[in-house]
């Protein structure tokens, strides 16, 4: 009994991410299974030693109903995934340095890495989740905690910059240079005294914008933990691998634009701390 046409291979399973470049071929598993390969070998061990063609043609038979069956059964594709996330472990990089936290930020980055691993838990569950999308979604997760913790460093070294030189001494210095310039008669003296005062006012713009970055960042990380409880819900419901792609991306943007936006900020107060003071009025 022969075959004339292939049986296909059955459709990808839609959102799955590729690993190494191909995702799982179930037909190929039906075929190369181990049971199978045994079975067949066994009727035709069998139709041999009978001197019968019985045999045989019934291996044939049952082959034919494996490869048609066998990889579109739920179980036998989760059997196949989880042989192909373990074959594929070892050829995994390594994972990068865990990301150096300032102590005041540790309670805060514990809350984190408790979350992601809720997450990684939850998607190890679901059953529609190939192989190929639990390693991807695991490799977009391991990249939140150093965002996370470059957000942390930001925060600490803008609070550390404000707490340098209070903004309320900056303040009363600058009231005070006004006072003496409005009482100073002399034109050198005063020229000194516009002088001291562009630059207290600079100082005290650059201090206010780094405030004001500091609060930014520090609801950004509140809105980030409270979108990684958002991911686990997601995660634990019905959501696709597509989707929870899209939530982790999310999050992880959110992350970055903090960042970038004061990047941007601080580049911007050292173009303008670097330009001369005014020349001071005749």
């Amino acid at each position: 009994m022969t075959m004339n046409h292939p049986f296909p291979s059955p459709a990808p399973i839609p959102g799955a991410a590729p690993i190494a470049g191909a995702t799982p071929s179930y037909f190929r598993a039906a075929l190369a299974n181990q049971y199978n390969v045994i079975l067949l070998a066994g009727s035709a061990s069998l139709s041999a030693a009978l001197a019968s063609w019985a045999p045989l043609l019934s291996g044939l038979v049952g082959e034919a109903l494996w490869l048609v069956a066998g990889p579109r059964l739920g179980a036998f594709r989760r059997h196949t995934d989880a042989q192909l996330e373990t074959e594929t472990a070892p050829l995994s990089p390594a994972a990068p340095p865990a990301a150096q936290v300032p102590p005041e930020y540790a309670e805060r980055a514990a809350a984190v890495e408790s979350a992601l691993r809720r997450v990684e838990e939850l998607c190890a569950t679901r059953s529609d989740l190939t192989a190929a999308d639990r390693a991807e979604l695991g490799r977009r997760l391991a990249a939140l905690s150093p965002s996370f913790a470059e957000v942390c460093a930001t925060h600490q070294r803008l609070r550390r910059a404000a707490l340098q030189v209070p903004l309320a001494d900056l303040q009363t210095e600058l009231a005070s240079l006004h006072q003496a310039l409005a009482a100073e008669t002399d034109l050198g003296v005063r020229a000194s005294l516009r002088r001291g005062l562009t630059v207290a006012e600079r100082r005290i713009k650059q201090l206010e914008g780094n405030e004001a970055a500091s609060r930014s960042i520090e609801l950004g990380m509140q809105n980030f933990l409270q979108s990684l409880a958002l991911l686990a819900e997601a995660a634990a419901g019905l959501s696709t691998a597509l989707e929870l792609g899209a939530e982790i991306h999310a999050a992880a943007s959110q992350l970055n634009r903090q960042v970038a936006a004061d990047v941007e900020r601080e580049l911007s107060t050292t173009r303008t701390s670097m330009l001369p003071p005014p020349l001071p009025s005749n």
